[in-house]
């Protein structure tokens, strides 16, 4: 699986980016994904020209979490909705037909074929293990995946408390990204090296 990489829910505008560019320059982040919710739209209109510009200069494909308009607005790549979100129909009606809309379908097969037939382009299922980045989650059963595998040739997306400890676990699901933020952003470690540590656990997966 490659890295999906979302952002801690608050970043100092200042340091960040810095930080960001040196994960990226790495080449060990598929996709980034911007999940600011409190900040004022001036702010992240700035915050996403920003991000977006780092991205693109290390060709990895940028998310932006919810905000359909400001992903139009300045160009992004695709955006992230969840069920309380702005419609997929809408949102494809909006950014046209090139660009990235991925879909969290938590762990509800019916809910991610319906996103899938309205025109998203990748599936998040999760929570896989207990986390703090959101207070109520669902957490995702094996035999759901199994299921949804059989009804999609969409990449999907493992998401919920992974870290370099628990995704030997998930080895054998054959996900095609697998997102972390908090082991990131929280760890012990820099969040370089905590993202390093683990592109080497997923690395081993071929081993």
């Amino acid at each position: 699986p490659k890295i999906y990489l979302i952002s801690p829910p608050k970043i100092n505008t200042k340091t960040f980016p810095k930080i960001l560019s040196a994960i990226l320059k790495e080449k060990i982040v598929s996709i980034f994904q911007l999940r600011l919710k409190h900040y004022s739209d001036n702010d992240l209109l700035k915050i996403s020209e920003t991000i977006s510009s780092i991205c693109n200069h290390y060709k990895v494909t940028f998310i932006l979490n919810d905000r359909v308009d400001i992903a139009k607005k300045i160009n992004i790549d695709g955006v992230h909705l969840g069920k309380n979100d702005l419609n997929i129909k809408q949102a494809r009606k909006i950014l046209g037909r090139d660009k990235i809309i991925g879909s969290s379908c938590y762990n509800k097969i019916s809910l991610s074929i319906k996103s899938e037939n309205l025109g998203s382009n990748y599936q998040a299922f999760g929570a896989f293990f207990k986390t703090t980045t959101k207070s109520k989650t669902t957490n995702i059963t094996l035999s759901s995946i199994y299921k949804y595998r059989k009804h999609t040739n969409n990449p999907i997306v493992g998401i919920g408390g992974l870290n370099k400890n628990n995704i030997k676990k998930l080895k054998f699901l054959k996900l095609d990204f697998l997102a972390f933020c908090s082991a990131v952003w929280y760890g012990k470690n820099t969040p370089l090296v905590e993202i390093k540590k683990i592109n080497n656990v997923i690395e081993s997966f071929n081993l």
